[in-house]
């Protein structure tokens, strides 16, 4: 076998609160992860030549060493003491900066997609440990199931996805930057974070308003429709629905400029089927 092609789904934080920071700079949270059927797809081969080449079809930007693929591709190669050389293309559906795991869905994906391509042997256990060294978000989806998450979001105990329900995506059309919430929820006082922990289903949404403030508007008018929750640190945003009839009125205020996409959980991940 010479390529193997992949899906790499798209996760919701069905809910999501931080608890603390540790001392290397990591925080722990609490978070409910759900697995949606949004997918990137992902392509690997062999090559002859001594390099790892990582390209998608967002261009330049998120290409080669800029994503985190290639560091995947470059832990897994220090982890069994050899270089893999690959070529990796990958179309990205799942927006970037959108909260959703897109980049740490690939990661996952290429880590497993190359055990297999290369006969590697490595256990999901093993791709984990790997995996953790790329991103927080990465063991989960080498999990593959949808999972209550605890410590940095690596600790995951199996949960059930609710099976009537649907997802209505809304895309504002803008990145949000993990690492600049991340700092600013460490500059609030200990009170403001208790509270906002005790109001809110995702502690980045007071921050995520606060920077949005074109945002803002439009989703308290559509919160008062139906109940917006934020994924992640952002931007994406959804509603969850089990009869369409409930978010007509939603799909009417939603601003033009704006994408929109619904969605269905997942029971696992199709990456899965390739772990043994």
């Amino acid at each position: 076998m010479n390529k193997i092609k992949l899906n790499c789904p798209a996760k919701l934080n069905l809910n999501l609160s931080i608890l603390r920071k540790k001392i290397d700079g990591m925080h722990e949270i609490n978070s409910q992860f759900q697995l949606i059927n949004l997918f990137d797809e992902m392509k690997i081969e062999k090559t002859n030549f001594k390099l790892i080449n990582v390209s998608t079809n967002i261009g330049p930007s998120i290409d080669g060493e800029k994503n985190i693929v290639y560091q995947a591709v470059n832990e897994l190669s220090n982890y069994i003491g050899r270089q893999i050389y690959c070529n990796i293309s990958i179309k990205k559906n799942i927006p970037l900066g959108g909260g959703l795991g897109g980049g740490s869905s690939n990661a996952a994906g290429a880590l497993i997609g190359i055990n297999v391509l290369f006969e590697l042997g490595l256990s999901s256990k093993d791709l984990i440990k790997v995996g953790k060294k790329v991103g927080a978000d990465v063991p989960f989806f080498i999990f593959g199931k949808n999972a209550h998450a605890s410590g940095i979001g690596d600790v995951l105990l199996e949960a059930k996805s609710p099976s009537k329900k649907k997802y209505l995506l809304l895309f504002p059309q803008i990145c949000s930057s993990t690492k600049e919430l991340f700092s600013q929820w460490d500059k609030l006082s200990a009170d403001y974070q208790n509270e906002i922990i005790q109001n809110e289903e995702n502690s980045f949404l007071p921050l995520f308003l606060q920077n949005n403030q074109d945002i803002k508007e439009d989703f308290n008018q559509l919160n008062d429709l139906c109940s917006l929750r934020l994924s992640g640190t952002g931007s994406t945003m959804f509603v969850i629905y089990e009869n369409k009839h409930e978010i007509e009125k939603t799909l009417k205020k939603i601003p033009s400029k704006w994408r929109h996409s619904f969605c269905e959980p997942l029971q696992c991940s199709p990456l899965l089927t390739y772990l043994t």
